[in-house]
């Protein structure tokens, strides 16, 4: 990790139990064709979502959060479905399958857990 850029979080907030925060990102559409450009888009935000967690952007931020379990969520509106789940379903059980981030995850004092969640709205029938 590392690297420092910025990615958007629209929200960070205490999850359901108290050892849990969740890093919340919003996708708002329709999406013009063709896909690629946007799920890129929304893949490096979620790199930026797992790097800040790991290193320690999060804790800093947000010191409650230091140690804890951590979900990156994605709240989806208005956005192709199938594609939008094949693509965060590849992402989420791909990521720490490399060993840089597996590695940072198990080394990590930030982080207890890191895990991924989606979402989409009910009026989307994609």
């Amino acid at each position: 990790m590392g690297d420092t850029k910025t990615t958007l979080v629209e929200f960070v907030v205490q999850g359901p139990a108290p050892d849990e925060w969740r890093m919340v990102l919003v996708e708002q559409g329709p999406w013009a064709p063709p896909l690629d450009g946007h799920l890129s888009r929304l893949q490096d935000r979620m790199y930026g979502c797992v790097e800040a967690a790991l290193d320690g952007q999060l804790a800093e931020r947000f010191p409650q959060s230091h140690g804890q379990h951590v979900v990156i969520q994605i709240d989806c509106y208005d956005l192709p479905r199938r594609e939008v789940e094949e693509f965060f379903d590849r992402f989420s059980q791909g990521v720490f399958k490399y060993p840089d981030y597996r590695d940072a995850l198990v080394a990590s004092p930030f982080v207890k857990t890191l895990r991924f969640e989606i979402a989409f709205d009910a009026d989307d029938r994609t």
